[in-house]
C-alpha cells in the first residue's frame, strides 16, 4: 500500500454495524467507485474470457477458482517480470489463510497440464521448485492486461509512465526497496 492509503484495522470493521444504509449516507468517494467499477468490469470480461479459452480447448475443464487461478497466475507473471522467478512453497504463502498448500498444487497441475506455467527445479536447491510462465500465459496475459488497461482509462485512472517504477520493470512488493 502506499503511503496516502488509509488500513482499516479490526477494530474498525468490528465498530462498523451490520445494517444496511441509504445510498445518499455511502462515504465510498468517486475514485473508489471506479475502482469498484474496475472489478465490476473485470468480472465480466474473467467470465467471458474463460469461455474463449475452453472453447479453444486450452482447458480440459474450468479452473477451480476463478479467484485463486487469476491471482496464481498474476503473482507468478509478476514476479517473473520483477527479475525474481516465484517458488511453489512462495506461492503458498499468499493463499495460506483461505487454501491449503495441496489446493495450491492441484492448481499448479491444472495451470502445467494446460501450458499456462512450467515447473523448473532450482539447480542450487533441487528441494526448490520454480514457476515460470510460458508464451502461453503471455498470450493470454496481453490479452488481460489490454482488458484492465481499458477498463481502468473508462473510470478516469492515468498511466504515469512508470515514474515510481523508474520505468525499468515489474516492482516485486516482496523486496525491500533497493
Amino acid at each position: 500500500m502506499g503511503d496516502d492509503d488509509n488500513k482499516v484495522t479490526s477494530e474498525e470493521i468490528g465498530a462498523s454495524p451490520a445494517v444496511t444504509f441509504n445510498l445518499d449516507d455511502c462515504t465510498i468517494d468517486a475514485q473508489e467507485r471506479a475502482a469498484l467499477g474496475i472489478d465490476v468490469a473485470y468480472v465480466q470480461w474473467r467470465a467471458d474470457f474463460r469461455r474463449t479459452v475452453i472453447a479453444a480447448n486450452v482447458l480440459n475443464r474450468p479452473w477451480r477458482s476463478v479467484f485463486e487461478a487469476d491471482m496464481m497466475f498474476s503473482i507468478v507473471a509478476h514476479r517473473w517480470l520483477a527479475g525474481r522467478a516465484i517458488t511453489h512453497k512462495e506461492l503458498a504463502t499468499y493463499f495460506e489463510i483461505f487454501v491449503t498448500e495441496a489446493t495450491v498444487s492441484r492448481h499448479l497441475d491444472d495451470m502445467e497440464e494446460s501450458g499456462m506455467i512450467v515447473r523448473q527445479t532450482d539447480p542450487d536447491d533441487r528441494r526448490r521448485i520454480f514457476l515460470l510462465p510460458t508464451r502461453r500465459l503471455e498470450t493470454i496475459g496481453h490479452g488481460y492486461l489490454q482488458a484492465r488497461i481499458r477498463m481502468m482509462r473508462e473510470h478516469g485512472f492515468v498511466w504515469n509512465g512508470g515514474e515510481a517504477a523508474g520505468g525499468a520493470k515489474a516492482i516485486d512488493p516482496a523486496r525491500a526497496p533497493e
